[in-house]
This record gives structure tokens, C-alpha cells and sequence, in this order.
């Protein structure tokens, strides 16, 4: 009877530690698997975004085919061709290589994406061809975009051909990978649209209103899609700030106890003072641009000679800054004063820290390098050099103005820092 007994619990026991043992067992199976399936995606993203590398390369032939096209002579079949190609971008790549990938073929920016990076390649050889590096695009200055043979234009493309072609290939492999929820996508796209928009804000306004603007042509509207889903992307994105919030599982209560005032925080009391001189800079040269009566004698035309442009671009930039960056100083400033006070008014901070930094970053690069270097293919009579003994002052002065956004958008953005503000 005892054996029996100790059978019986033997057997039990047995019994009882089986669904243990095979729950662990599922257990790291399924962790294994997960880990698998995550390196195959990997790898997957990887092969699909150099096949959308090589896609976008392909603008390179298109480009010097387009050359040897007699149509090309005329505007309105550079505008139409233009179209064609672009559109034709996103079905080649759905069938090339995302045709197997559900979880971007409803992904409407992957297909923006694809083909702004083509069109990023083909102004990289319009910049080149700009700058008389290279001879494919001279049909596209005569009959497509004129305004663009300037020292703005050649700048602008060479923005967007380099800095622009890395974003956009940044943020599809985020797609590809999954990883359109994470703060670096969401950060990175923020910073595109703040970028992508003052380039267009400058370029369309510049090409209105400067000299080049009795030579607009059709291909004038192929820039309306760089507006249109660059400010759709951007207000998609503000409407889901408060589930980003959320998803960041910030504590506000616990958050209240840390904050500070603004004489204890040194950085931020520098970076207002920035913005305060920033404030003041832009009304000093927004005077200076439009020739306001108490500045025709000033000495600042010597520094930056280039505001005096007749192309319209550098009036447009500077316009650009008194308009949107200075609003955008007032309420960050007020934000880095009062946000211990009641810091749920100012969860737009980090977001709008990124559009900002984007934006500075694009047109202090085109308005500075414009200044310095004019594309000697297309000589431009309005277009005169720093001199040699202001030429260090005005770069400097340029330079801090590209790179405090940068550092402020560290400052709010980076690791854990933009709980101050969510």
C-alpha cells in the first residue's frame, strides 16, 4: 500500500511539472522566434532600401537621356515628362520590391518618400550642373525651373541631394523596420518637414517676386507636392502627440517634483538670451532687406552684401525669419520661463524644437554658402563678395545662427530630456 501510494505521488508530480516545463519551453521558443523574425526583418529592410538606393540612382540616366530629347525644348513637355517619371516611381518600386511587404503598402509617405529621394538624386546633378560640373540638366534650367541658375538654387539642390537623400532614407528603413513609433522617427521627420519647408517657403516665394519671376514656367508646379504632404505630414503628426506622450508612459506627478526654475538652469537662461539676440538680429536685417529709410547708409550692407539680391531668395529668407522664427522664439522662450510653473502648456515644445532646428539648419546653410559662392556658369551681375575684413564676422555670426538651434534641439529632444516638456 505505501509503494502504491508513492507511485501515485511520483506520478503526480510528474504530472504536475510537465505544463511548467513545457510553458518555459514555449516560453524560449517564442523569444527565440521573436529574435529570428526580428533579424529577418532587419536584413529584409536592408535589402529593400538599397533596391530603393537603386532606384534612385536611376534618376542619374533618365536625367542624361533627357538631355539628347529634342521635345525637351519646350517647357511644357519638361513639365509633363517630369510628372510621368515621377509618378511612375512609386508603382515600379510596389512591384520591384515592397509588392510581399503588408506592412507598408498602405503606407502612403514609403511611396512620398521613394520618390522624393529619386527627385533628391536629380538635384544633386542639377546642383553639379549648376556649379559646371556636369552638363545633364541644362534643358531643366532653361525650360523647367530658370530661377533655380542662381547662387540660392545651386545651394538649395545641394541641400536636398545630400541632407535631404539621408533623411529620406533614414526614415524608410524606420518604416521597413517597424520603428515609425520610436522618438528618433519622430524627431528626424520633424526636423525633414522644418527643413523641406523652408526651402520651399524661400524658393517659391524668392522665384515670385525676385527677378526670374516673368520666367516662371510650368515646371514651376512640380514644387506644389513638396509643400502639400511635408505640411500634411507634419499636422499628422502634431494630432498624435498626445498618444506619443502616452506611449513614452511619462509621469507627470513624478515629473513635478524635478522641475526647476529658470535661475537654476544656466543652459536654458544662455539659450534665451540666444533667442532674445535672435529676435533682435531678425527685425535688425528684415530693415536692412527691405531697404526701410533709416538704413540706407548702414555699414551691416558691407557685412552681408548678399541681402541685396536681385534673384528674391535672400529677401524671401530673411521675410522668413522675421514671420515664423521669431513667433516661434517668443513661445519657446516663454516656455524655458514659466514651464516649472505649468509645464502641460508646453508639451508642443519638443516638436516644434525639431521643425525649428530643421528650418535654421536649411536656410542658414543656403542663405551663408549663397552669400560666399555664385555659380560661375551663370554669372550674376547683383551677386558681390563679402568683403575680406568682414568675411570672418559675418560667417560667425551666420554659423551661431545655424548651430544654437541645433544644440537647443539636443538640449530639449535628446535622451530623456523632452520629459521636462511631455
Amino acid at each position: 500500500m505505501y509503494d502504491s501510494n508513492k507511485k501515485k505521488l511520483k506520478t503526480s508530480c510528474n504530472h504536475s511539472m510537465r505544463p511548467g516545463s513545457e510553458s518555459t519551453l514555449t516560453n524560449d521558443h517564442s523569444i527565440n522566434r521573436k529574435v529570428q523574425m526580428q533579424a529577418i526583418e532587419s536584413e529584409s529592410a536592408i535589402r529593400v532600401l538599397f533596391g530603393i538606393v537603386g532606384v534612385s540612382l536611376l534618376s542619374i540616366p533618365i536625367c542624361y537621356m533627357s538631355y539628347y530629347v529634342k521635345q525637351m525644348e519646350n517647357s511644357l513637355y519638361v513639365f509633363l515628362s517630369g510628372v510621368i517619371i515621377c509618378t511612375s516611381i512609386a508603382p515600379l518600386t510596389y512591384f520591384l520590391l515592397i509588392k510581399h511587404l503588408t506592412r507598408v503598402k498602405k503606407e502612403t509617405y514609403f511611396y512620398v518618400f521613394t520618390i522624393f529621394s529619386f527627385t533628391a538624386v536629380a538635384d544633386l546633378l542639377l546642383a553639379l550642373t549648376i556649379d559646371n560640373y556636369s552638363s545633364a540638366f541644362h534643358f531643366y534650367l532653361e525650360q523647367g525651373e530658370v530661377y533655380l541658375k542662381t547662387s540660392h538654387g545651386l545651394f538649395i539642390n545641394y541641400w536636398d541631394g545630400t541632407v535631404h537623400y539621408t533623411l529620406y532614407l533614414t526614415m524608410l528603413y524606420c518604416m521597413l523596420a517597424k520603428q515609425t513609433q520610436t522618438k528618433f522617427y519622430r524627431f528626424l521627420s520633424l526636423f525633414w518637414c522644418g527643413s523641406i519647408l523652408n526651402s520651399l517657403i524661400v524658393l517659391l516665394g524668392g522665384a515670385a517676386v525676385g527677378r526670374y519671376g516673368t520666367h516662371i514656367k510650368p515646371s514651376y508646379l512640380l514644387n506644389i507636392p513638396y509643400v502639400m504632404f511635408p505640411l500634411i505630414f507634419v499636422l499628422r503628426q502634431f494630432r498624435t502627440r498626445t498618444s506619443f506622450i502616452q506611449q513614452q508612459q511619462v509621469e507627470v506627478n513624478k515629473k513635478a517634483t524635478n522641475l526647476k526654475p529658470l535661475i537654476s538652469r544656466p543652459l536654458d537662461m544662455f539659450f534665451v538670451a540666444y533667442m532674445v539676440f535672435a529676435i533682435l538680429l531678425a527685425i535688425f536685417r528684415v530693415l536692412h532687406v527691405l531697404q526701410t529709410p533709416m538704413m540706407v547708409h548702414s555699414i551691416y550692407y558691407k557685412y552681408e552684401p548678399y541681402m541685396l539680391n536681385t534673384s528674391g531668395f535672400p529677401l524671401l529668407q530673411l521675410l522668413t525669419y522675421a514671420f515664423y522664427f521669431i513667433p516661434y522664439y517668443y513661445s519657446a522662450i516663454n516656455a524655458l520661463l514659466f514651464y516649472n510653473e505649468q509645464s502641460s502648456k508646453f508639451q508642443w515644445l519638443p516638436d516644434w524644437t525639431m521643425v525649428h532646428a530643421g528650418a535654421a539648419a536649411q536656410a542658414q546653410f543656403s542663405y551663408l554658402f549663397s552669400s560666399l559662392h555664385s555659380p560661375t556658369l551663370f554669372p550674376d551681375s547683383s551677386w558681390s563678395a563679402i568683403p575680406p575684413k568682414y568675411w570672418f564676422t559675418t560667417v560667425s555670426l551666420n554659423s551661431i545662427l545655424a548651430i544654437t538651434p541645433q544644440l537647443f534641439a539636443f538640449r530639449v529632444c535628446a535622451g530623456h530630456r523632452d520629459k521636462d516638456f511631455y
